[in-house]
């Protein structure tokens, strides 16, 4: 029998970078997959109240199929999508509402202004 006893905190035995992915931040669940930036930034591009089956958005945003149905759910949950209700294909309304897609324009501007200077 083992006398070791397991940490009071798993947590103590991980990395920096370990611990990061472990509890991410808002912003490493955003950038922590390549798809998910590239779907936002083709959901910025498109016009208010566009509407995206999920092979139009694989085919808008340059990812596969697969990936928009990896993370498809996670757009909707923060708003950025939302079902448009008997559909058929299903489709998705581009919420324009929405507080995160503002927010990322301004940093779009921002950084597209800091990098023109």
């Amino acid at each position: 029998m083992s006398s070791q006893k397991s940490p009071a905190n798993p947590a103590e035995n991980l990395s920096i970078d370990e611990l990061r992915d472990e509890y991410p931040s808002g912003w490493r669940i955003l950038v922590q997959n390549e798809s998910i930036g590239y779907m936002l930034d083709a959901l910025m591009d498109a016009l208010p109240g566009s509407e995206f089956t999920k092979s139009e958005l694989a085919n808008k945003a340059g990812v596969s199929r697969q990936s928009v149905y990896s993370h498809l759910d996670l757009l909707v949950v923060l708003g950025v999508l939302k079902p448009v209700e008997n559909s058929s294909p299903e489709r998705y309304r581009v919420n324009t509402d929405n507080d995160l897609l503002e927010l990322l324009h301004q940093v779009n501007g921002v950084v597209n202004k800091r990098l023109a200077d």
